[in-house]
């Protein structure tokens, strides 16, 4: 005789079907109905673990957000202890920031949805997303920020603010068109060492937080 799922495994199942459908159609198109077929469960269940579609929604993002900033600010923090009261090299810092991420969208499962689930997130920031955007987004940006312009103090707090934005866009940008780099250069550059891919965008984004400012003296960030 067959036993029925018990709620954990449910819930996993909705969580699991529900990131998948996101990231393909989008939090607004991706139908309840699309979502219980998918998952094979009734919209009871949906309903009994998330109350609304907007709580499965922020359900799926943290899910995959809140473990990966951990381990941000984690790996940030050790990095710090072990300069012992010196600012951290950039190169650390941006370590700390891309590696935890990129692991998971090489290397786990789910992973490769990872990214489109971030970008729907930042681009649609309907009310109920801001908490969320907020508390994982600009609060642990501001960590990094420090210590960037700990580590970079020719640079004002502005400047920082715009070249840490910079470069999360080139990382985010490099893993969520690996496809597009895979046609362009004809099969030569794919994203499939995580330390190769790593070490490349690094050494890019390194150069750009340590360049000269370009603002004139007096000249207000706009």
């Amino acid at each position: 005789m067959s036993l029925s799922p018990s709620r954990s495994d449910t819930k996993l199942a909705i969580l699991d079907a529900a990131e998948r459908l996101f990231a393909t159609h989008g939090f607004r198109a991706a139908s309840l109905r699309h979502l219980t077929a998918a998952a094979k469960v009734n919209l009871g269940a949906v309903n009994y673990h998330f109350s609304t579609k907007d709580e499965l929604v922020l359900a799926v993002l943290r899910r995959r957000i809140q473990p990966v900033n951990e381990q941000r600010i984690a790996m940030l923090t050790r990095f710090e202890k072990e300069a012992g009261g010196r600012p951290v090299a950039v190169e650390k810092i941006l370590e700390a920031l891309f590696r935890p991420a990129l692991q998971l969208a090489l290397g786990r499962s789910g992973g490769r949805y990872f990214v489109r689930l971030i970008a729907q997130c930042l681009a649609e920031p309907d009310s109920y997303l801001q908490p969320l955007i907020y508390e994982e987004f600009a609060e642990r940006n501001r960590r990094f920020h420090a210590a960037l312009a700990r580590t970079l103090p020719h640079l004002s707090n502005e400047e920082v603010h715009w070249r840490l934005h910079f470069v999360q866009g080139a990382f985010f940008h490099t893993v969520s068109n690996a496809s597009v780099l895979k046609l362009s250069s004809k099969g030569r550059c794919q994203l499939v060492s995580i330390d190769s891919v790593l070490g490349k965008i690094i050494t890019f984004c390194a150069a750009g937080l340590q360049a000269r400012s370009a603002k004139k003296e007096g000249e207000k960030c706009k």
